[in-house]
């Protein structure tokens, strides 16, 4: 398992990773892609902005292909962000219904800090999750 960042090329073939991504769309991101490579195949991604959220890192996305789901894929991506900005406060959301995410951004650390209702297209609400630097 590699985590690397994404080519210019692989970062236009990530949309097709998880229909959940709606609003988060990878042709609109501005930040940066780290990719994790399994036998030469990416078997997910994470996109993340190193200044955006009030000067603050912030994971904006992360999907795994269904095959590599629940093989550390998602761990390894978040860990590669973290070990980025390590010293810093970094910032994530997720949709309240969205317990893999959850449990995922719990694992690591992250403690939500709030909850915005309505701030999606389609109403749901979004949990704001910040994890303490050190």
């Amino acid at each position: 398992m590699i985590v690397r960042r994404a080519t210019t090329v692989e970062a236009k073939t990530l949309k097709g990773f998880d229909p959940f991504i709606g609003e988060r769309r990878v042709d609109n991101w501005r930040g940066e892609l780290f990719v994790c490579e399994i036998e030469g195949a990416v078997a997910g991604f994470i996109s993340f902005n190193p200044n955006t959220f009030f000067n603050r890192p912030f994971i904006c996305a992360i999907a795994v292909e269904p095959a590599y789901q629940r093989k550390g894929v998602a761990s390894a991506l978040v860990q590669a962000v973290l070990s980025q900005y390590d010293g810093l406060d970094v910032w994530t959301s997720t949709e309240d219904w969205n317990t893999a995410a959850l449990a995922l951004f719990a694992k690591h650390r992250f403690v939500p800090q709030g909850a915005i209702t309505g701030l999606n297209a389609d109403g749901v609400t979004e949990i704001v999750m910040k994890r303490v630097a050190g």
